[in-house]
């Protein structure tokens, strides 16, 4: 029952990052807070489905530290962008820009 609610949550969590991802996409920050929310609720679901079953949790590990990864190289894509640019709108994205 405990893991049932547990696994809800995470489809919640993750209903809730989708939702970030399609309508608060103007700034750059609110993507990167979509994909963090998206890769903690992945996190969380894996961790109750298979990390309660077997004991064996390097697999959790390792998609931790993959996360935080991500989160460390969207930081620092931010920042250089913010750097670059001078603001963090996803409109000043444009390539085509001369």
């Amino acid at each position: 029952m405990i893991m049932n609610n547990c696994l809800l949550l995470g489809m919640y969590m993750y209903m809730c990052g989708l939702f970030v991802l399609l309508f608060q996409w103007k700034h750059i920050l609110n993507i990167l807070l979509g994909f963090e929310v998206l890769t903690l609720s992945v996190i969380s679901m894996f961790f109750f489905s298979v990390g309660v079953v077997s004991l064996n949790l390097y697999l959790v590990i390792i998609v931790v530290v993959f996360g935080v990864c991500e989160a460390s190289l969207g930081l620092s894509l931010l920042v250089s962008f913010i750097r670059l640019h001078g603001n963090d709108y996803v409109m000043s994205l444009s390539v085509y820009k001369l």
